[in-house]
């Protein structure tokens, strides 16, 4: 009987395939602390929730190994999608939501669980339970360490278990071709863990690991606080960050952001303790320009930047350089990118918008590029055809990094005539 972590050539094949339509889904992608990653044990992946799919695929993406996953029960009701779910090597998992009753249920994948990581086979559990789109963490919840001691329980005397905290920063939860930062914490070696701490009761070792991997998690993401400061705090990241590089010689990528985000907190957070003053009034102009940039339309990337002119004039040149390469980009993708934009216009949670916009993509790009194919090498000499055809593969991102590009331009510009808002921006800024 074929059981869900054996090999299949077809899923390795689709895992590439996914892989590579994944990192063609965000304009930044970075992955750090892959050497984290234990050699010499059965490994479980945890991330925090924030995007849904996205979430799965970005550990999917680690490399074109596979891992087997859980998602919550009622998505397998189907039969039809049950067989998918089951080959995309994704598990079943009851939530109390379910009922009592059928919690009972989930022995039998915790026992399918161990078995997966006997193998070797990394093993995904999002623990937080649910998704929700902030740069913080719901409770944890208690599945995850209960694998974690079954399977140490079953190979503790061949190899260590570990959970692996894995921590995922969007800069847009909504946006298609946004950035993702995957941010690979320290390892909790379990096995470890449970011998050091061998008096404990078992509910006693599972509350230790989960403070252990909240505490993880939280140092791996932007983490802030859900509570009535969140959209001040997350406004002065978004309009501080550029100027708060304690080290001005580094790069600025996405790691490097992610330090100047936890700067400007600590120092928020100092503040509070040494001039409680100064951080209230901080506090309270980050919600005045959350505020203002929500009433008028501003995005967080036009908060960010300090020199708005030089962006205007930067996007105006390439909106006008760009606009024949869009234009018959989007002639091509038109199909995928107008279905995409009407199914997602009835989701209601909003969170979800990117994960369909990425399974349409990926569903209907192999056909759309196989119809553009018969047509250009049917009307143009092969090596013309050819050209046309490479510079079209990518699409997808050029139609959405084109409309981007749009928004941000009229975004900067209502920047630039908000005085208010510019004047608020500066001054948090000096204080900062």
């Amino acid at each position: 009987m074929k059981r869900i972590q054996d090999k299949s050539w077809f899923y390795s094949f689709a895992h590439y395939c996914v892989n590579a339509s994944f990192r063609m889904a965000y304009r930044r992608y970075e992955m750090i602390g892959t050497e984290k990653i234990p050699t010499d044990g059965a490994i479980i992946f945890a991330p925090n929730h924030t995007n849904c799919l996205q979430d799965a695929l970005a550990v999917l993406s680690l490399d074109n190994k596979p891992k087997v996953f859980v998602a919550r029960a009622d998505i397998f009701k189907n039969p039809k999608l049950k067989k998918i779910l089951n080959w995309m090597k994704i598990m079943p998992i009851m939530r109390i939501r379910d009922g009592y009753s059928n919690l009972q249920k989930n022995d039998e994948i915790m026992k399918y669980a161990v078995e997966v990581l006997e193998d070797k086979v990394p093993f995904c559990i999002m623990p937080e339970g649910r998704h929700r789109p902030m740069h913080s963490l719901l409770p944890l919840g208690k599945g995850i360490f209960r694998i974690a001691l079954q399977a140490n329980e079953k190979i503790e005397e061949r190899v260590p278990v570990y959970i692996v905290p894995f921590g995922l920063e969007y800069g847009n939860f909504f946006r298609y071709r946004s950035s993702l930062l995957i941010e690979i914490g320290n390892p909790i070696n379990v096995t470890s863990y449970l011998k050091e701490n061998a008096t404990l009761t078992i509910p006693e070792q599972m509350n230790g690991l989960k403070e252990l991997l909240t505490k993880s998690l939280e140092d791996c993401i932007c983490y802030i606080p859900d509570n009535e400061e969140y959209n001040a705090l997350l406004t002065l990241c978004q309009v501080c960050s550029e100027n708060s590089l304690v080290d001005k010689n580094k790069k600025r990528n996405l790691h490097n952001r992610l330090i100047e985000n936890k700067h400007i907190l600590e120092k928020i957070n100092s503040l509070k303790t040494t001039d409680s003053q100064k951080a209230n009034e901080l506090i309270a102009k980050g919600n005045e320009i959350h505020d203002l940039a929500q009433t008028n339309k501003i995005s967080a990337n036009s908060l960010k930047s300090k020199k708005i002119i030089k962006n205007i004039i930067g996007r105006i040149a390439q909106l006008i350089f760009f606009l024949p390469y869009f234009m018959a980009s989007f002639i091509v993708d038109a199909p995928i990118f107008l279905i995409s934009e009407l199914i997602t216009l009835k989701i209601k949670d909003k969170a979800f918008c990117n994960s369909v916009r990425f399974v349409i993509n990926l569903l209907l790009s192999p056909i759309i590029l196989t119809i553009t194919v018969l047509i250009l090498f049917s009307n143009l000499i092969w090596w013309k055809a050819l050209i046309v055809f490479l510079l079209l593969i990518p699409k997808h991102a050029i139609v959405h990094d084109y409309l981007r590009n749009v928004r941000l331009l009229f975004s900067d510009i209502k920047l630039l005539k908000n005085k208010k808002l510019t004047s608020l921006i500066n001054e948090v800024r000096k204080k900062l």
